[in-house]
């Protein structure tokens, strides 16, 4: 407990300085809990370990009868479960929902801290959680930890509104994907010089910009956002020039949507 040690610059078995930053998913802290542990049963519950029909009510059940006292999984092991034996739940990494570039994330994260803390201690023994981060003193983290998601949800709604993000502003995405690199974003350029030109006043216009995971399926992304405080002004701006956009020269290159309210900014 509380050990430290430098970051390694090469590796420590062949010597090789091409070291990447990995997460660690559930097979890698599986296989650590079974090196750690290994007279106690390990059940890791996620997309990979319940592909066949029935094998994820297979393992509930075997947890329900106490077959395995180290229980590791995703988010679908959080939801809905009742483990009246589970005394102590551990979250790994919250940080990576705390500094994303969606800005819905943490409050999903905060959703998903408060069902998986209430698998521990069901029964008649109490419970711990223990989170792992490297920013204990997150003004959202401590919000959550004080308050409760309602502590937390002023918070974040404090945040959202000098920040002119929902519910304080109305929003629309415009997300284009294709082949080639560079036709979304020219694609929504277009787009862009088309709503300026509309005249109409009350929208920002932010972007175009790659999305944040700009390749996916072999294709490029790129997206463009709309804000305004009035949602009228927004569905004005957009019944006037949204159906325009499919006239644009470069349109048929490209595939494009429009999300307006988008629940999240990938």
């Amino acid at each position: 407990s509380g050990a430290e040690q430098p970051l390694a610059s090469r590796c420590p078995a062949c010597g090789g300085g091409a070291l990447l930053t990995l997460g660690a998913g559930t097979e890698r802290i599986e296989q650590a809990l079974k090196a750690e542990f290994p007279a106690i049963s390990v059940v890791r519950v996620d997309r990979d370990t319940t592909r066949r029909k029935g094998e994820l009510q297979n393992k509930l059940m075997d947890i329900a009868r106490g077959a395995h006292r180290l229980l590791i999984g995703t988010q679908m092991l959080s939801k809905g479960h009742d483990f009246p034996e589970v005394t102590l739940v551990v979250i790994l990494n919250v940080d990576q929902n705390l500094f994303s570039s969606d800005f819905r994330a943490s409050e999903r994260a905060a959703q998903l801290i408060v069902q998986v803390a209430g698998r521990a201690g069901r029964g008649e023994r109490p419970g711990k959680v223990i989170m792992q981060t490297h920013v204990p003193d997150h003004p959202l983290l401590k919000s959550l930890l004080a308050g409760g998601y309602n502590g937390f949800g002023q918070t974040a709604l404090n945040e959202r509104r000098l920040a002119g993000l929902p519910p304080y502003r109305h929003m629309a995405l415009v997300r284009a994907e294709a082949v080639r690199q560079d036709a979304p974003i020219r694609l929504l350029r277009s787009a862009q010089a088309l709503i300026s030109a509309s005249g109409l006043s009350g929208v920002s216009i932010l972007g175009p910009a790659p999305a944040p995971m700009e390749r996916r399926a072999g294709r490029y992304r790129a997206q463009l956002l709309l804000t305004a405080r009035s949602r009228a002004n927004l569905h004005r701006l957009l019944d006037e020039c949204i159906p325009k956009l499919s006239k644009l020269p470069n349109a048929g290159r490209v595939r494009w949507s429009l999300d307006v309210d988008p629940i999240e900014m990938v």
